[in-house]
């Protein structure tokens, strides 16, 4: 009597009583019974605790010391005394219409958390995909109201048709807000107009499209638009790229093979440079003329970024744009100008610590999840999984 004592707390199960426990290669069989308790008959709501008869079920429970448990129930069904009604005793272990517990129900929750395919998580609880699928489709998010800043950005998910699904995202509580089917302004428009509190968006984070900033400027007039310090700097990144692919087609074979090494040398940083980095770029610099003045104007933007306030970027902008449109290098004007056409938006994230960071790093585990699935082509389930391992 007490050895089965111990194996119902063992099994943390409630008002269980153990009859037999077998061992057969890697599973575990436990027979059990249901202690006898009065119930209510769902049809007319009389106490009743007659049988009617016996059935037993198997369910399937998390493993015990690296066996897989099987438990087999014996499950009482109960006669109405009053309406003839028959219905089965209520477990509260046992959700209705399923073969597993609810603690492998959440197990199962709990890895859905992270970036796992479902035919691994199906495998590490020796079920089919399809039963953690129906898992998957209970799960469900709902966005009440909007924050107060709200970043949007695109991701290739290549889900039901459409290769690029939208997100828009919390960066200040690091939340996401939804995952839309596709990016187009029609689709933002109509989800972020079902709100009722749109006046508490204060600001709003993107990167520098311009369908994006004038789609924002119709729904939130009155929010600051902030660029992401990512997205204007890799302008500057993209451009010095150009001009040295452009200047190593100029060169021989082996002059060829050592700017292609070089890359990573111009766009380090200068003060995490080595001896032997500075004389490679010194080499590089004196050969090219272009990429000479393509990297002062790089090395000049770090004081941009470096500045402290506002007013001292706004200043400190301003004189990049002049020199990089007399600089005579169509990349670094054609940088000029997006600059000047984003210059408020980008001084604005001189003001505001506001950030994409918490958005990027949804986009890479994203990414992770649609590898090791090779895809998610049906969308509903794509978004559940993305928002459930966002909460983790």
């Amino acid at each position: 009597m007490l050895y089965r004592d111990y194996i119902e707390k063992l099994l943390q199960l409630e008002d269980v009583i153990v009859t037999n426990i077998e061992c057969s290669g890697r599973q575990m069989h436990i027979h059990l019974r249901m202690q006898q308790r009065l119930h209510h008959c769902p049809k007319c709501g009389a106490v009743t605790s007659k049988v009617h008869d016996y059935r037993t079920q198997l369910v399937r429970d998390v493993s015990i010391s690296g066996y897989d448990t099987i438990l087999h129930l014996r499950k009482r069904r109960h006669v109405c005394p009053k309406c003839g009604k028959r219905f089965d005793e209520q477990i509260d272990f046992l959700p209705r219409y399923r073969q597993f517990t609810n603690r492998v129900n959440l197990q199962i929750f709990e890895q859905l958390k992270k970036c796992r395919s479902i035919k691994d998580i199906a495998t590490d609880n020796n079920m089919s995909p399809p039963t953690v699928a129906k898992i998957i489709n209970e799960i469900d998010f709902k966005t009440r109201k909007l924050p107060e800043v709200l970043a949007i950005d695109e991701f290739r998910g290549n889900a039901e048709g459409e290769r690029f699904q939208c997100i828009l995202a919390d960066p200040k509580n690091h939340k996401v807000v939804e995952i839309l089917p596709n990016r187009r302004h029609e689709m933002i428009r109509h989800y972020l107009g079902k709100f009722s509190n749109k006046r508490d968006v204060r600001f709003v984070v993107m990167d520098m499209t311009g369908g994006y900033r004038k789609l924002m400027k119709e729904l939130f007039p009155w929010a600051t638009i902030i660029v992401d310090k990512y997205h204007y700097v890799r302008q500057i990144t993209f451009a010095l790229e150009r001009i040295r692919v452009e200047e190593q087609k100029r060169l021989s074979d082996q002059w060829r093979k050592y700017f292609k090494r070089s890359k990573y040398i111009l766009l380090k940083d200068t003060r995490k440079l080595t001896m032997d980095d500075r004389i490679q770029l010194d080499n590089i610099l004196r050969i090219s003329e272009p990429l000479r003045k393509a990297y002062e104007l790089k090395q000049e933007f770090e004081l941009v970024k470096a500045s402290r306030d506002r007013e001292e970027a706004s200043r400190r902008l301003s004189r990049w744009i002049m020199r990089a449109q007399k600089s005579g290098l169509p990349e670094f004007i054609k940088v000029s100008f997006t600059y000047q056409n984003w210059s408020r938006e980008i001084l604005n994230s001189f003001e505001y610590p506001y950030t994409n960071g918490y958005i990027e790093g949804c986009n890479n585990r994203i990414k992770v999840l649609k590898r090791v699935s090779f895809g998610m082509p049906r969308f509903a389930r794509f978004r559940r999984r993305i928002m459930h391992i966002m909460l983790n």
